[in-house]
């Protein structure tokens, strides 16, 4: 790992390996994370074993990963602050888990789609169906299906590489009860007026 980043804005997903060429989501990264945060916790992790792909375009402030830990020990709020967002990692990689082992599909693609939303700020996530499929670790027509279900319910609308969220309390009662934990945690740890939609 040459460089960490700090995500301004956009959607990068963090995926863990299933096998030689399948990955599955294992947490989302927004403008309240960065890239490379296992720096933080030990300076040997060069190469990490994740996967990491910016699913939005936007920006994001680059640094050395060299100069990152040169500069941290003098920072100490920059840490806490640092721990406490590994921490929310934690528990949506965690959480994220038990939710793709228990529950179904449409309830897990919604948990999803309001992860995605708050961590990008937006209520516009232009992905396809065939993306939304690998990070759930489930087939394009699952996706496909329970998108079409959560159209005619008025949630949602999707298009071609296009879905926007048109009720997010709504689609919240959809969703299992994972993204209220996801939620909660990062309104605990991080300034609860920024990072991940609560209300």
């Amino acid at each position: 790992m040459d460089y960490v980043y700090f995500v301004e804005h956009g959607l990068v997903s963090v995926s863990a390996r299933v096998d030689q060429d399948r990955f599955i989501e294992a947490w989302l990264i927004g403008s309240e994370g960065m890239i490379g945060a296992p720096l933080v916790l030990t300076e040997i992790d060069q190469t990490p074993p994740h996967r990491r792909v910016v699913q939005v375009a936007g920006t994001a402030i680059r640094m050395s990963a060299r100069e990152f830990l040169s500069i941290l020990p003098q920072l100490p709020t920059l840490r806490r602050v640092l721990l406490r967002y590994i921490d929310v990692v934690l528990l949506q990689t965690s959480q994220s888990g038990v939710c793709n082992a228990v529950h179904p599909v449409k309830q897990r693609l919604a948990r999803w789609l309001l992860v995605a939303s708050s961590a990008l700020e937006e209520d516009k996530l232009p992905l396809t169906h065939e993306v939304l499929g690998h990070l759930l670790g489930v087939r394009r027509a699952s996706v496909t299906e329970c998108l079409e279900a959560l159209e005619k319910d008025g949630l949602i609308r999707s298009s071609r590489g296009l879905v926007c969220i048109l009720n997010f309390h709504a689609l919240r009662q959809v969703s299992c009860t994972c993204f209220d934990t996801i939620a909660r945690e990062y309104r605990r740890q991080l300034n609860p007026d920024e990072g991940i939609t609560t209300a």
